[in-house]
Parts: structure tokens; sequence; C-alpha cells
């Protein structure tokens, strides 16, 4: 298994990965590498099984003038499901904390449905434990 920083290069078959996970139309290809490019806050990290691509994990990097210390957002974890329960998502949720602990980042956070118990398991048994508070959330 291989985990890297996704470039410029992995914009298709990042956006493939994407369209599986969150549907079709969400995003453009070319949103997708005007991000890559030029969105400094957050990284994607791209897991290739065999040199084909079967996962990938979005942070976000969060400061703020109010705190010294930074915090980092997992925002999208996938991974394809002829792969799963092979250790590529623990792999890309370690790889990802390795990138940013020379980045003065003091803790991860992330949200994930209240019905997805497959997913609280496996972030659980990854270290993360539920937190008290809550999520609001205006549309516009």
């Amino acid at each position: 298994m291989e985990i890297r920083l996704a470039t410029i290069h992995d914009v298709d078959p990042l956006f493939e990965l994407n369209e599986q996970f969150n549907g079709q139309g969400v995003t453009t290809k070319e949103l997708m590498a005007d991000s890559l490019m030029n969105n400094d806050r957050e990284k994607v990290f791209l897991a290739f099984v065999d040199g084909v691509p079967a996962g990938f994990c979005c942070v976000q990097l969060f400061k703020s003038v109010c705190y010294a210390t930074n915090y980092a957002e997992i925002t999208e974890l996938f991974v394809k499901e002829e792969y799963r329960r092979q250790g590529v998502g623990t792999a890309l949720l370690a790889f990802a904390e390795d990138y940013f602990k020379d980045k003065n980042v003091k803790g991860f956070q992330l949200l994930t449905g209240q019905n997805n118990k497959a997913a609280q398991a496996f972030y659980e048994k990854n270290g993360y434990q539920r937190s008290e508070e809550w999520l609001y959330r205006k549309k516009r």
C-alpha cells in the first residue's frame, strides 16, 4: 500500500473516488484541481493498493487568533468497498495525523452521522472519542 499527498496530477482518480463517496455533481474536476493547487489549509491524502486508487482522506487545518495551537478536522475519509477491512482507512488516518505532527496541531476532530455505527466504531478503534458538543448548521 502507498499513501501520499495528492497533487494536481491526481485529479482524475480523486474525482472518481469522491463521486463514489459523495455522489455525482458535487464538484467538478476544474474546481478540485483549483483547490488542490490553491487551498493551503486543506491537505488531501490518497491511498493506492497495487497501484490502484483505494481511498482518500481530506484534512482541513484550522488556525485561530484566539488560540496558540491549531486543530485539524478530518472532513472526508473514504475507502472503496473492495479495500475495506484491510487497514487502508487506518493507514490513511495515521498518515494524515503524522503529516500534521510538526504543524502545531493540538488535536484532530471530525463529524460523522449519528446512525453511521460502522464509522463510529472505526474512529473509536483508532483512538477518537465522542465529544459532547452539538453541531448547528444554517443553510443558505
